[in-house]
């Protein structure tokens, strides 16, 4: 399993989301490759289709489900919220992630 966090330089939640996915992992015995995108540029902005800082995805699949509703396919190069039961968060919540990589595998 391949897990991508998509980010900007300076990201105040890249480091929470990384812990976040580690503890997943870990919590459910799983072992996963995590790759960090630095996104530095507009080029690269578009060629991943990035939502915002920090985006994550599992197998190239973003982890919110209905992000291309809620994104539209807009580039957003800022800081990314994602919703999840009820509420907005700066980073994806543990529990998010472990739906996500329970989809995948």
């Amino acid at each position: 399993m391949k897990i991508q966090i998509l980010y900007l330089q300076g990201c105040p939640c890249l480091l929470k989301t990384k812990e976040l996915i580690e503890k997943s992992l870990k919590e459910m015995n799983i072992k996963a490759e995590i790759v960090e995108i630095l996104i530095d540029s507009e080029e690269k902005a578009r060629k991943y289709n990035f939502a915002g800082s920090p985006t994550v995805r599992i197998e190239n699949e973003d982890i919110q489900e209905d992000h291309e509703k809620m994104y539209d396919g807009r580039i957003i190069y800022g800081c990314r919220i994602y919703f999840y039961k009820g509420k907005y968060y700066p980073y994806p919540p543990k529990e998010m992630i472990k739906e996500a990589i329970k989809r995948k595998s």
